[in-house]
Parts: C-alpha cells; sequence; structure tokens
C-alpha cells in the first residue's frame, strides 16, 4: 500500500483533496522538525471538521465505495487517498480534527501495525493531543493531517540543516503541481461556484496556474464551448488557442511552458470536479506537433462517471471510454485545424494585404513548400540588374532548396523568444528601404503613398520602429 506510485506532489494533492471536499476556505501546509519527534508535515484546514465516530470511519482503508454516489463537488472516490497518500510518505499519520467544539484524534502508527501484527488504530487522549504539532491552530471546526516519521525523506543526514534541504526540494515542485491542479478553486473561472480556497506553504499563499491563460494580457483565444451528454452525465469540452509568443515577454512565455515547453504541454486538459487529473497529453487522439503547439482543450468530467473513466486511486491516471473517445476525436479535429492559424494565418496574411512578403507557402497534393515570390519587386529588379547573364533562377533555386527548415524548427521549438530573423542595424534598414523603393519607383524623387504603406507592412519593416522615418529621408512622400 506504501508503494501505489504516489509521488510527494500528488500525496500532498490527495490530502488537499479532502479539505476541499469538506469546504474548507483556507489550506495550510507546514513542514518543520521537532527537536523530539523529528521532521514534520502538517495539512490543516477550517473545513467541516469530524466527530470522533466519523473520524474513526475515515481512517479505515475503503472508507467509502465507489460505487457510492458522491456529490458532484466530492473529490473523493475509494475511501483510500488519506491513508495510502499518507503512507506513502510517513509511517505515522495522525488525524486530529474538531467539529461541533469536540476534539478527537486518531493515529495510524506503521511501526505498531507490524509490532503487534494487527490493524491498530490508536485513539489519543487530550495529552497526547495537546503534545502534537499545530494542534493549537485547528479552528472551531477544521481538520489536521499530520505525518510523522518521514523515512521517504531524501535528506543526505539526520543534520536539521539536511533536513530542510530535502524538505525545500520536494516543495520546490509540490508548489508548482498544486498550484496547476487547484488553480480553479485557488481562482475561480467564469461559471465555477464562486467560493476561494486558499492554500498556503509556510505561510506563502499559493498563486494559481492557469494554463489556458485566460487572466493574461494577451489572453487565449476561446472556441465555443462543446456539450457531450454521455449516459447519465455531461462531458463539457472548450478548446484555447494560446497567444503567438511573439507577443509574450520572457516570464509569460516561461509560465505558459509550466515547465517543460509548450510542445510538450499541449492537449486534453482533464478536470474532474474542476481538480485537474491529467493535463499535456492528447490520449490517443492527435499527435504533438509544432503547429498545434498552442492549443490546450479543457474536458471537465463529472464525478457520476468516474466507473466509464477508470480513474484510478491516486487520481492521477485514467481512460477515455470508447464512446467519449469517439465523440470527442471530431472536436479535438477541429480544434487542431483551428490552432495552426497563428502560424498559417501570418504566411497567409503576407501573401494576401499590402505587405510585401518575399516568401510564399505552397500546398500541393498534400505536401507543402515554402518558396521565393518571382513576382516580388526586389526579385524583379533583380532579374532586370542580371540582364543578359542570367542565372538568377538557379541561384533562387538553390535558396529555396537549402531552406535549414529541420534547424529552424528545432531552435523555434527550444528556445522560441531566441529566434529573431528581422534585428538589423539602422544602416542595414536603410539599404533594405532603399532597394525596396528603387524596386517599386526607379529614378524617381516621390513615392506614393500607398507604396509606402505596402514597404512598411512588409515583415522585415513592419516591427521596425525607425522604417517610417528613414523611408520619408529616402524620399518624399506624396498622396
Amino acid at each position: 500500500m506504501r508503494d501505489i506510485g504516489y509521488s510527494f506532489e500528488s500525496a500532498l494533492a490527495d490530502i488537499v483533496d479532502n479539505s476541499i471536499s469538506a469546504e474548507a476556505t483556507r489550506i495550510d501546509i507546514v513542514n518543520d522538525v521537532d527537536p523530539v519527534a523529528g521532521p514534520y508535515l502538517g495539512i490543516l484546514d477550517n473545513g467541516w471538521g469530524m466527530a470522533p465516530a466519523e473520524l474513526t470511519q475515515a481512517m479505515q482503508h475503503g472508507s467509502r465505495s465507489p460505487r457510492e454516489v458522491r456529490d458532484a463537488g466530492d473529490l473523493g472516490r475509494f475511501g483510500l487517498g488519506l491513508k495510502t497518500a499518507s503512507f506513502s510518505q510517513c509511517r505515522r499519520l495522525t488525524v486530529v480534527s474538531r467539529k461541533g467544539g469536540e476534539l478527537a484524534a486518531r493515529c495510524w502508527d506503521l511501526d505498531l501495525v507490524v509490532e503487534k501484527d494487527e490493524w491498530i488504530l490508536r485513539l489519543l487522549d487530550e495529552h497526547e493531543i495537546s503534545r502534537l504539532p499545530l494542534v493549537d491552530r485547528i479552528g472551531a471546526n477544521g481538520t489536521l493531517v499530520l505525518w510523522q516519521k518521514l523515512d521517504r525523506l531524501d535528506a543526505l543526514s539526520d543534520d536539521a540543516n539536511e533536513i530542510y534541504a530535502a524538505l525545500n526540494q520536494m516543495f520546490s515542485s509540490a508548489r508548482a503541481h498544486l498550484a496547476l491542479t487547484f488553480h480553479r478553486f485557488i481562482a475561480p473561472d467564469p461559471g465555477d461556484p464562486p467560493a476561494e480556497v486558499a492554500i498556503l506553504i509556510n505561510g506563502a499563499t499559493v498563486e494559481p496556474v492557469d494554463p489556458f491563460a485566460r487572466r493574461m494580457t494577451p489572453h487565449s483565444d476561446a472556441h465555443e464551448v462543446e456539450t457531450l451528454s454521455i449516459g447519465t452525465g455531461e462531458i463539457i469540452v472548450q478548446g484555447f488557442t494560446l497567444p503567438h509568443h511573439q507577443r509574450l515577454t520572457t516570464d509569460q512565455l516561461e509560465a505558459m511552458e509550466l515547465g517543460s515547453s509548450l510542445i510538450e504541454t499541449q492537449g486534453l486538459y482533464i478536470y474532474r470536479a474542476r481538480r485537474l487529473v491529467s493535463g499535456g497529453s492528447w490520449l490517443g487522439m492527435a499527435r504533438r506537433a509544432e503547429l498545434t503547439k498552442l492549443l490546450r482543450v479543457r474536458v471537465d468530467v463529472p464525478t457520476a462517471l468516474d466507473s466509464e473513466w477508470s480513474i484510478d486511486v491516486r487520481k492521477s491516471r485514467m481512460r477515455v471510454p470508447a464512446i467519449v473517445s469517439t465523440r470527442l476525436r471530431p472536436l479535438v479535429e477541429r480544434m487542431t485545424e483551428s490552432a495552426r492559424r497563428p502560424y498559417t494565418y501570418r504566411g497567409t496574411r503576407q501573401a494576401a494585404t499590402s505587405g510585401l512578403s518575399l516568401w510564399q507557402r505552397v500546398e500541393d497534393r498534400g505536401k507543402l513548400r515554402y518558396e521565393i515570390r518571382r513576382d516580388h519587386p526586389i526579385i524583379e529588379d533583380l532579374r532586370r540588374a542580371a540582364g543578359a547573364r542570367g542565372g538568377t533562377e538557379a541561384v533562387l533555386l538553390a535558396i529555396e532548396a537549402t531552406l535549414p527548415l529541420e534547424t529552424l524548427f528545432s531552435d523555434i521549438a527550444a528556445t522560441p523568444k531566441g529566434v529573431r530573423q528581422g534585428d538589423v542595424d539602422t544602416e542595414a534598414l536603410r539599404q533594405m528601404l532603399a532597394a525596396f523603393v528603387e524596386a517599386m519607383v526607379p529614378g524617381r524623387d516621390t513615392l506614393p503613398v500607398a507604396i509606402a504603406e505596402k514597404i512598411l507592412a512588409t515583415p522585415v519593416f513592419a516591427g521596425q520602429p525607425h522604417a517610417r522615418t528613414l523611408l520619408s529621408g529616402l524620399r518624399r512622400i506624396q498622396e
């Protein structure tokens, strides 16, 4: 039971589930080193609390049947999470709870279980309870889950500094996990119940991490909400196309990558009762691709469909039912096609509007290639300059054939903000503008405003703040 497969952060999240199910509005996670008992971790909430009989039942393994109908907001499933999550990290689990003014405590100590070879649940008396850390912080109603004998704590030694270092290392990943897993409780989405839950680690508030970037500027583009009626429940599906990386600051891009990369974190984000169960995978419905890396799809699954989804004890894995997969796949295909627009639209726009893109995207019999536009004024001017010597077409073909697509793909995927092909100094910018002007209005002193705007709309000039001033210095622009 200790080795079901919990990580530290997933075990911690399972305990937080219980606090949220008890309608807690504040959850404090505290770790410290007791001079006598050694390191401990406490999860303290202000939820309903439990009466003595309820607490005893909660400490039973399999305290509730998965066949039992649960409330829509109940994050539990098997009645195992409190025990299995705790035992995965410690050998002594103590739960202290107050409800209606009555304080009770129960303790599982695995060393006692081994010694007596029986499942002996200890009922602590008032004196024993008073000696527990954090117990004085339990309010009128609330629960404290206390982990002691942290034998899975990977400290280099029993020295207090080494123990604190190990705890800090574990919590560095746990904070990010909680921020993402419970972001819809910390900062409810529109349409969610408005009650907010504050989660604090050693007094520091856990800030929510929204994988769909709806609260930042620029924000994501929301797709249409889709509803799938399956048996007794409804699955709500909505896609979000994240803003293009060129519109984001470095910090914003790093936050959107969720500790990995946009390619690795695209896909379906499955929520059970608003709690994130799985994220960053297409679950076999699509392939991870560069052109769909900005697409994330939120899938809300009600607790009524738990058995169909085969959600595991840790609430971190599930199997998508065939009937859901059949109906969800067309929605995913439509959304992935839509998500390509931030990339493909850029090329289409440059070719179709007043800009003068040098490259064009060509789709031919299911294949894609990029060509230099032969009708571009710069290319036409180059052909005229070459005259009878020719050879221009061969040079263009050589440039197209040696375009380093694989390297470009790798560089943009790894460091999208680091690829800045358009950075040019003032003199180089002036030379390029002069070439465009001479190609379009050779031998003239004036430049029609329509042509000037077309030049300035070209991508290489559009992002340059001094381009308009430099262009005015080359030709007098007239209406």
